[in-house]
């Protein structure tokens, strides 16, 4: 995100817990997941079965603006996931080179953007903290087309294909 304390211990990327490299202990912990996709449920749910007391997702915008499917949304709720709407960190806290802590920019929702949804505005001058032992990101992650550059890609850089004929412009 290129704010200040990202490189703290205890701030994971999603892939990185996903994968199940080195799982962090989060038994009685509050973890903190950024992002409101299915990866940001999946690292949601498992940090929660992982052991984490609190789990939060904080997320930009509002849950109608969410990419997240509906069902997982829901199954996370029902897990105990909490949800931050409308907040988006700013920067991460931490002693002796450890998170312990964000700080959350309230948002509004403005003019949509050019995929359709609201764009988040931030509220000058409003914030909150909340204090944490982990932080796992779950944002912006895009596919590596490295040696597929001979495919039509998407703005998303994932590749282009008919979805009845499964066929890509190669």
């Amino acid at each position: 995100m290129g704010i200040e304390g990202e490189k703290l211990d205890g701030v994971y990327g999603a892939n990185e817990l996903l994968e199940y490299r080195d799982f962090p202990d989060f038994t009685g912990k509050t973890v903190m997941v950024n992002g409101g996709g299915n990866v940001a449920m999946d690292a949601a749910r498992s940090a929660k079965r992982l052991g984490a007391e609190n789990v939060y997702i904080i997320y930009r915008r509002t849950k109608d603006e969410m990419p997240a499917d509906p069902q997982e949304i829901l199954e996370s709720e029902e897990e105990g996931v909490i949800y931050k709407y409308l907040t988006n960190p700013i920067e991460f806290t931490g002693e002796n080179g450890k998170l312990n802590g964000v700080v959350l920019q309230k948002m509004m929702l403005g003019e949509p953007d050019e995929s359709g949804r609201r764009s988040p505005v931030a509220i000058e001058g409003e914030t909150e903290e909340i204090a944490l032992d982990s932080v796992i990101m779950a944002i912006g992650q895009y596919p590596n087309l490295n040696g597929f550059e001979t495919l039509e890609a998407t703005r998303k850089n994932t590749i282009c294909a008919d979805e009845s004929r499964f066929t890509t412009s190669v």
